[in-house]
């Protein structure tokens, strides 16, 4: 049983081998993540819906697929999202401040787990009230959107304080961390409190050009850094 799940995201993947990797990922993955970006919200574009219907239709077995709308609307969007196989939709709290019950309330009705994303400078507080209609909450450890950035130790501050609060309110949803991952973040985002972490190419892709053997690498990273690995709550 793994002690950190993995959820890798999928839109890195080499367009020319796509099958092949989208495969290997659904079969050893725990979720499917899915950058979805309009370039208005971040300065990047990621896939859209119709990806996600493909993979739907398409992979035997899929995994859950968690919707990261890093959308200016992520309102105007949801149903598409639930319509093309989501298991997860999760929006950006600075995007639904203003209707953060009545988006959260939608999300299940049309039957998806709803989770929220908070950027960096983002406080724990703004999700206070609302917390405990949640299935996950996405702690960004860098600002979204933006390739390369350093992580701040604070970050682990912040899911440490996000792991207590959940635990002291008996509460069960998932923490996952995101962003400029790689192999010396898993042993402090694990010890902090989080039970997911999401692979881009740092983590996974540029491992190495043979994708199996990537995958081979970041496991292997993965299983070192956690030997021994304590949660601090």
């Amino acid at each position: 049983m793994r002690k950190l799940m993995i959820a890798p995201s999928v839109g890195c993947c080499d367009l020319f081998h796509v099958e092949e990797q989208v495969k290997l990922i659904n079969e050893k993955s725990d979720y499917l993540h899915m950058d979805i970006k309009d370039g208005v919200y971040v300065p990047s574009y990621g896939i859209g819906p119709d990806y996600l219907d493909y993979l739907n239709k398409h992979v035997e077995n899929l995994k859950p697929m968690d919707a990261h709308l890093m959308v200016k609307h992520p309102q105007q969007y949801l149903e598409t999202f639930a319509k093309a196989g989501a298991a997860y939709i999760t929006p950006h709290t600075d995007c639904i401040e203003g209707d953060a019950f009545v988006t959260i309330h939608k999300i299940k009705e049309l039957g998806c787990k709803a989770g929220v994303a908070l950027s960096p400078s983002v406080p724990l507080s703004t999700i206070e009230y609302y917390l405990p209609l949640l299935d996950k909450v996405t702690i960004m450890i860098v600002d979204p959107g933006i390739a390369g950035q350093p992580v701040d130790p604070q970050m682990f501050v912040k899911i440490n304080q996000l792991a207590k609060i959940r635990k002291e309110r008996g509460l069960n949803f998932l923490i996952e961390a995101d962003g400029s991952m790689n192999s010396s973040l898993y042993r402090p985002l694990y010890e902090a409190g989080a039970d997911l972490v999401i692979l881009g190419p740092p983590a996974l892709w540029n491992k190495d050009t043979d994708f199996n053997k990537a995958w081979d690498i970041m496991e292997s990273e993965l299983e070192r850094e956690l030997d021994g690995a304590e949660r601090k709550i």
